[in-house]
């Protein structure tokens, strides 16, 4: 009879346990691991994507930049010397944004635009062939210019969320979210910079295209302005 009652007893202990769970739920297989969104509510996999698409924005703007300067430097017969200048750009790519590789960049775009110029002011009346070639530069450059002005604000959203992201981010995920930072940063800083270089050469290619007749975009004087 005794050992009835304690048989009794435990069944009844382990139905009682097996209701709680299920009143109370299973715990969340996302806390276990740290979730997987960003304070704010914005998930890890969004961050990486967003990553994504603003290198690849970056480096579309990029190569707006070196089709310009190639087609500056055709238009004066310097294309070889402005090619291997931006041998270095053009071997940008999503794994190598860093600072020291877009400072390395952008130094040879200057010295490639350098090139340019001093065979410009050395050319008084340019070719009809070199005018067009100057006008299809131009409009590379404007559109760079564009690309890099509306992701100005983009990088600079993506930066904020990465660096909120950080604090609630679990282990298995702490290291991509600071890579997206990182890049992030990076590109915030770098963009301002990249448009100094790129108006100041647009700047003077307008200054050439008035002074020779040379067709200029209609959105360039805008951008120089900021517009």
């Amino acid at each position: 009879m005794h050992k009835k009652v304690l048989l009794l007893i435990g069944v009844c202990f382990i139905f009682l346990s097996t209701s709680s769970v299920f009143a109370g739920g299973f715990p969340d297989l996302g806390s276990l691991t740290g979730g997987s969104k960003s304070q704010g509510g914005v998930s890890v996999s969004n961050l990486s994507s967003s990553k994504t698409n603003a290198v690849t924005a970056y480096l579309a703007a990029t190569q707006e930049l070196t089709q310009s300067l190639e087609k500056a430097g055709e238009a004066f017969g310097v294309k070889k010397e402005v090619l291997e200048k931006l041998a270095v750009v053009n071997s940008l790519k999503e794994g190598n944004i860093n600072s020291n590789e877009l400072d390395k960049a952008r130094k040879a775009s200057e010295e490639a635009s350098q090139i340019i110029k001093q065979k410009m002011d050395e050319t008084k009346t340019p070719s009809v062939e070199s005018k067009k070639l100057m006008a299809q530069s131009m409009i590379h450059l404007a559109s760079g210019i564009q690309k890099e002005t509306e992701l100005a604000g983009t990088v600079q959203n993506l930066s904020s969320q990465a660096q909120g992201a950080i604090s609630s981010a679990s282990p298995m995920e702490i290291m991509k979210v600071k890579d997206i930072a990182s890049t992030a940063l990076t590109l915030v800083k770098a963009i301002p910079n990249d448009l100094g270089l790129t108006k100041n050469i647009l700047s003077s290619y307008i200054q050439y295209a008035k002074a020779n007749n040379i067709q200029i975009p209609g959105n360039a004087t805008g951008l120089l302005k900021g517009e």
